[in-house]
């Protein structure tokens, strides 16, 4: 079996909710995936599935040519990583990437665990205990612990969500080198569009327990297939075309202040170096942002508008 990590027909439920039907995903070996998607998209329920917590109620996992469906997870050479760090405070910064590793009973542990912190630049960390760290800081000490346990897949569920907006950048930059450096196959759940666009190899967008769209993220920032995956990466004005389609424009391609169209400002907000605007319309809400050196308008302002043909991303459908 050529993919490194299979699901095959995968069916996922709570109770008598079916929260993912028939699922196939292929995943490369060293590639790192994103699940992207809403709340209740199923794309956690997804991750669990791969990592042995979350039971099948059809279909199959396979992991390196292995089919672990009814493994246990510490039979699955996985490693998880929470949003919630989930370190344990009474143990050193040392101890607590050690953990994994004792219970192994591995050899040249220390070796081992001062190369796990070196490659998350943390080595003179070691004696601190977690409290004493920033969050960046004790999220880099869940990754250094997962990853000296040499999982075949890395895991990480919203591993960024409690970080502040800089400790968020700075740490997708971590995670794409540590990736590029350890070429461990990792599987990325957010909900974030920018997080996925600036981290995967591939983005799999999740709709309702199943696949909207897989694609790099130039293929899906450029062409969504609807228009649902089209709201999702930017794309907020969407006008029906009264055949089931329609066409997309990002804000940014919206021009005001002229242009055969004609709406009234029911929201204004300002961007730092951009304004953002949402008119009514006869065709529809339209929403735009412009630069900040462009004069204001007020709510309640009649204000023409244009609508580029050439910025336009054509649906197949706007559902």
């Amino acid at each position: 079996m050529s993919d490194f990590v299979l699901l095959e027909n995968l069916t996922l439920a709570y109770g008598k909710t079916i929260a993912v039907e028939g699922l196939n995903l292929s995943i490369n070996k060293g590639e790192l995936i994103t699940l992207l998607g809403p709340s209740g998209c199923g794309k956690t329920t997804t991750m669990r599935a791969i990592a042995g917590l979350m039971p099948l109620r059809g279909g199959k996992v396979w992991i390196d040519g292995n089919d672990v469906s009814r493994r246990p997870p510490s039979k699955r050479q996985v490693g998880l990583v929470f949003q919630s760090y989930a370190l344990f405070p009474h143990l050193s910064v040392f101890e607590n990437v050690a953990f994994g590793l004792r219970l192994r009973s591995e050899s040249n542990l220390k070796q081992k665990v001062m190369a796990g912190l070196e490659m998350v630049g943390l080595s003179e960390f070691a004696d601190r205990h977690p409290t004493d760290l920033s969050g960046g800081q004790q999220q880099r000490v869940a990754l250094a612990r997962s990853v000296v346990m040499k999982p075949k897949v890395l895991l990480l569920d919203e591993p960024l969500s409690n970080l502040d907006a800089r400790l968020r950048l700075e740490m997708r930059t971590e995670l794409q080198r540590l990736q590029k450096d350890t070429g461990i196959t990792m599987v990325f759940v957010t909900h974030d569009q920018s997080e996925a666009l600036a981290l995967a190899d591939r983005i799999v967008l999740m709709r309702d327990g199943a696949i909207e769209q897989i694609g790099t993220p130039e293929q899906i920032y450029s062409a969504p297939v609807s228009g649902f995956a089209a709201d999702f990466v930017g794309f907020e004005t969407i006008l029906p075309d009264g055949k089931g389609g329609g066409n997309a424009w990002r804000p940014s391609a919206v021009v005001l202040g002229k242009g055969p169209y004609s709406g009234t400002v029911r929201g204004a907000s300002f961007a730092g170096e951009r304004r953002e605007y949402v008119l009514d319309s006869k065709i529809g809400v339209v929403k735009a942002d412009v630069s900040v050196a462009q004069p204001a308008f007020e709510i309640g302002q009649s204000v023409d508008f244009d609508l580029p043909s050439d910025a336009a991303v054509h649906l197949a459908r706007v559902g």
